[in-house]
């Protein structure tokens, strides 16, 4: 049965909504006319910049190693460093035990997942580990801290928390009683970071970012705006580090991670490979019945009277891309993802550099499992290791 048979979400309005929709044709498409390369770069990204819309003032990054640990062969630095004026956030540098230094570089970004309570911690190996976060990386990464997994590869690893995750996430004491009360907010006798209290808080922010996006849109930017921006704050990081190789630093992630790094890789040459599992489709596709389960962290409002998603991931090309794919996801439909790896592949095949991009489906659900993710670090390896490319 195809996506578009049967009722849509959105009743009456759909066809309302698609004809507008279909009469919009993207501006900036790389083959919306015979753009030079390097001029629809500067161009659409320049766009994409605009429509984010998040501006904040710049502030030096003064970062700080907070505390060193080993765990299980890997060696760990806390850091915090500034993105902005006023804002100062925490991460996690993963160094491998063994290997030449300056190491390749990998930015890992974590998920969404409706789990608000964890951030960089999803994907980085803990010390201890709750039951919750336990069962959490079994059902979304077949029980691996992938994280770890590349530094022990060889590769300096960077995990931030992203705005609203970990120890970025909301603060319910700071919340007016009257929020409290009508997003359902229940912890009366629960002790703080138990199980029971995590299902609890994560429940109450994934009805909480209804009403957190309207704040952030009306105080003038956008959520991915402020994503984007402090992912690429991690690159300024990695360069004023000596251990780090500036040639060959990639990203990679899950879903959510998905959606930051291919934008990353995007927005930012310095990003030199990508990979983004479960998250690639057009977004004319999700218009019937396939918004209702994403989060409201990935909307920027315009976008599509320039870019399609494809185009606007495009803009790493002819960097190497590896977007992974899974047919059962039931966050897209088959039909959209399977159109926008074509797009992105026109792309690299006209700048005659097809061997740079891959795509793959997998047959599983919203996941990045132990397959997908040996894929996605041989991918890494063949670009980010090759003494050859850089």
């Amino acid at each position: 049965m195809s996506h578009l048979e049967g009722k849509s979400d959105v009743g009456n309005y759909y066809e309302f909504l698609k004809d507008y929709s279909s009469s919009r044709k993207p501006e900036l498409s790389y083959f919306s006319r015979q753009w030079n390369i390097e001029q629809w770069k500067k161009i659409a990204r320049a766009k994409v910049l605009e429509l984010l819309n998040y501006f904040p003032e710049d502030a030096p990054l003064d970062a700080k190693t907070l505390k060193t640990y080993s765990i299980d062969g890997v060696n760990y630095e806390e850091i915090e460093f500034n993105t902005a004026k006023n804002v100062r956030i925490k991460g996690t540098v993963l160094l491998p035990d063994k290997g030449e230094k300056p190491y390749p570089a990998v930015i890992a970004l974590h998920d969404h997942s409706g789990n608000y309570f964890y951030g960089k911690e999803k994907i980085v190996k803990q010390q201890n580990e709750s039951g919750f976060l336990a069962d959490f990386k079994l059902s979304s990464y077949e029980d691996r801290s992938w994280a770890n997994e590349l530094a022990k590869r060889g590769y300096a690893v960077m995990c931030i928390d992203g705005f609203y995750f970990g120890s970025r996430r909301l603060d319910l004491n700071e919340v007016s009683d009257e929020m409290l009360e009508r997003f359902g907010a229940e912890f009366e006798g629960i002790e703080y970071g138990t199980d029971e209290y995590i299902q609890k808080f994560n429940k109450f922010c994934q009805e909480y970012e209804q009403l957190l996006v309207k704040h952030i849109f009306i105080s003038g930017t956008t959520w991915p705006g402020i994503l984007f921006h402090d992912d690429r704050k991690c690159i300024d990081y990695l360069y004023s580090r000596d251990d780090i190789d500036k040639d060959r630093i990639g990203c990679c992630g899950l879903s959510l991670g998905g959606f930051r790094s291919v934008h990353l890789a995007a927005l930012d040459d310095r990003i030199k490979c990508s990979v983004a599992a479960c998250w690639m489709s057009t977004y004319s596709s999700l218009l019937h019945s396939h918004l209702r389960n994403h989060t409201y962290m990935i909307y920027v409002p315009g976008i599509t009277n320039f870019m399609d998603l494809p185009d606007i991931v495009s803009l790493t090309a002819p960097n190497p891309l590896f977007i992974q794919q899974c047919s059962k996801d039931r966050l897209f439909p088959l039909d959209g993802m399977e159109q926008a790896c074509m797009n992105i592949q026109k792309v690299y095949t006209h700048m005659e550099q097809p061997e740079k991009y891959k795509y793959q489906f997998y047959d599983n659900g919203h996941e990045f499992n132990l397959q997908m993710q040996e894929d996605a670090f041989s991918w890494l390896d063949k670009w980010l290791k090759n003494e050859n490319y850089k």
